[in-house]
């Protein structure tokens, strides 16, 4: 594949290169619609930018719909950098277009846009490690940013000819530093994304020389994905033109990092490629497999028949593909895992299709068979993407608000804690369920902490209108996972909130999430301690259900337990799950922490939590989610109750 004529385009940033680069005083925005215009102060390098559109038409990229395949460049570059924003812009001297954006909420008018051109007018990274605080963030400064950006690191990207197209963008709203390895990983970002771009390009480049790259070794460094790409895009055209079905799937090998750690990646590279000759061997259908990437693989077979007979030789090859193998007097077995998609059933496109069969695995079943693509699949993909670009938004305009759960004594029904519950009507979505839009927002670190941080400012904002009205104020719990307090920044979120609203931590308790998997429990007992410390207490939320272990209790600074409200809903039979809540009871008061009984609906459950010393209840049976005004009003209505012998700010210790 051809890659850059103008070689001097892409020179790695050298160790001298200054901190930032300075702004173009001329550059400006001047379309109504948001879209910077040229005009006679453009650098010479951008005037000639209309002309390469031309670029990106001819491969396909002008497109306004975002892809997966970019997206997953910016969240990689997110976490590597460790930065909120991240987007993958293209533009011409009129336009321009996100093909990917992580984190970044665009207004009417942007100073990043023209921050994106100055980077695609230079050669190496533009970094701006601190825009002035008084700069605005938008040339319109009725149409602002909600923080302005204070950091910006930008590389132009470039089509096969070497004609700029775009840039690949980090922002932060904070100022940072950004070192020589920094910016040498921002340029290996760009030449990825680069790849992207330019594999239309190098199909038409390489498909004289297409069978002896199918006589290659599947497994080459760097360029693999790229080739794995041509191959099966080949294939199907093939197939195509023959009327022949084709088999696509993704293979994942699941323990295939724990095996290069134990082993080296030397001789790791040499059990794959034993395991591949084994596939190979053992079935005359498969025609190819490669690697796509550290741990999947992507391969076609041949089959006649309906979609349901392809499964079953994809299932056989995914059961071949975990059989031992012996090398150099090892043994050793792969944990494998796959997804299939069917040509021309499921697509015509070989891109596509690699990208069905990754979804049909990410998808796929509890007894790990091999996953079939279907539309439903699909449909499910489109709205967590949507879920998942759309959150941020949600929340800052308030469609994502919160409701509270009244938690009570057993011993005199007092209310004693509320614990905040988010709730999401969206125009498009219609209503979200916290079960439907956690699980995907919780592994990105953008949305997490928009999410955890509005939670706790509702937290505090409630506690400061409580305390105004009474001396009464109810412990408000908030639901915090592994991950946010693992991060260095989340205790001076809580402190800034506290001081913001002027209140005191010892109202507040965090809900350790069931979804929070701790592997360093020392690093977390001391992230912990750090709240514990503000008078903060720790709650430990699900008890008695998939992730939830007994260390948590011995080993982190917990307050409080509660029982998983699974549990206590199938506590009527009196069958195992009644003793598994006696259990998980006499397990707390071991330790002296008190325990919360959650999800309780019926008088009889309620009976027999309460008999088993269970100290406080939350569920339907006594309260359910409640509006802000709704509280207040139960609030007011339990003070009017409160005797000098019961107090109720009594939260379980």
């Amino acid at each position: 594949m051809t890659k850059r004529k103008n070689a001097g385009t892409r020179d790695r940033p050298e160790s001298g290169a200054p901190t930032t680069a300075g702004l173009d005083g001329e550059a400006r925005a001047h379309a109504g619609d948001g879209r910077p215009a040229s005009d006679a102060s453009d650098p010479p390098e951008l005037k000639s930018l209309d002309a390469r559109v031309g670029e990106l038409l001819r491969s396909e990229l002008w497109d306004d719909a975002q892809e997966e395949r970019y997206d997953r460049f910016t969240r990689l570059a997110a976490r590597i950098f460790d930065a909120p924003a991240a987007l993958i812009l293209l533009f011409d001297a009129h336009r321009h277009l996100f093909k990917s954006r992580f984190g970044f909420q665009l207004g009417r008018e942007s100073q990043e846009l023209e921050l994106c051109r100055q980077a695609g007018a230079q050669g190496t990274p533009v970094v701006i490690e601190d825009l002035a605080p008084g700069v605005d963030s938008s040339a319109d400064t009725a149409v602002s940013q909600p923080r302005n950006i204070r950091f910006f690191a930008g590389q132009a990207l470039c089509a096969d000819n070497g004609e700029v197209v775009g840039c690949v963008a980090l922002m932060d709203f904070k100022a940072r530093g950004f070192d020589v390895n920094a910016r040498h990983t921002l340029v290996e970002l760009a030449l990825l994304v680069e790849e992207e771009f330019n594999l239309n390009a190098a199909m038409a480049s390489t498909r004289a020389g297409m069978a002896e790259l199918l006589d290659r070794d599947a497994a080459l460094p760097s360029a693999t994905h790229i080739i794995a790409y041509e191959k099966i895009e080949l294939l199907v055209e093939q197939a195509g033109n023959a009327g022949r079905k084709l088999g696509i799937f993704y293979l994942s090998l699941d323990n295939l990092y724990d095996m290069s750690l134990a082993y080296g990646p030397g001789r790791i590279q040499a059990m794959i490629n034993r395991w591949m000759d084994g596939l190979r061997n053992h079935s005359e259908n498969l025609i190819y497999i490669g690697r796509l990437s550290e741990r999947g693989f992507v391969g076609a077979f041949e089959f006649e028949g309906d979609v349901r007979a392809g499964r079953r030789l994809c299932e056989q090859l995914r059961v071949h593909a975990q059989q031992e193998v012996e090398h150099e007097e090892l043994r050793f077995s792969f944990e494998a895992s796959a997804g299939l998609c069917v040509s021309p059933d499921h697509g015509d496109s070989g891109v596509a299709l690699i990208g069905r069969a990754q979804l049909a695995h990410e998808n796929q079943s509890w007894n790990n068979e091999t996953s079939l693509f279907n539309a439903a699949i699909a449909k499910r993909f489109r709205r967590r993407s949507a879920l998942r670009t759309r959150f941020e938004a949600a929340v800052e305009d308030g469609s994502v608000h919160f409701h509270g759960q009244p938690i009570f004594a057993n011993a005199d029904g007092a209310l004693v804690g509320i614990e905040l519950l988010a709730r999401w009507q969206d125009p498009e979505l219609g209503e979200v369920s916290p079960n439907e839009f956690v699980p995907v927002i919780d592994p990105e670190k953008g949305p997490r902490r928009a999410l955890v941080a509005a939670a706790l400012d509702t937290a505090c904002r409630y506690v400061a209108a409580w305390q105004a009205r009474s001396q009464f104020v109810p412990y408000i719990t908030i639901n915090v996972s592994g991950a946010e307090l693992f991060r260095q920044d989340f205790h001076e979120l809580v402190e800034d909130r506290l001081a913001h609203h002027g209140v005191s931590a010892e109202h507040l308790v965090f809900e350790l999430t069931e979804r929070s998997v701790i592997r360093d429990f020392e690093l977390m007992a001391r992230s912990l301690r750090r709240l514990t410390d503000t008078g903060a207490r720790i709650a430990l939320d699900d008890f008695g259900s998939g992730y939830s272990s007994i260390a948590y209790l011995t080993r982190l600074p917990i307050s409080i337990v509660k029982l998983d409200k699974r549990v206590v809903q199938q506590i009527d039979a009196q069958g195992p799950a009644e003793e598994l809540a006696q259990g998980i009871v006499a397990l707390a008061h071991g330790q002296q922490l008190a325990i919360v009984a959650e999800g309780v609906e019926t008088q009889a459950q309620w009976e027999t939590v309460r008999a088993m010393g269970c100290e406080y209840t939350q569920g339907f049976l006594l309260g359910r989610p409640q509006s802000e005004d709704a509280l207040l009003a139960l609030i007011a209505e339990q003070r009017s109750n409160a005797t000098e012998q019961a107090d109720p700010q009594t939260a379980p210790e």
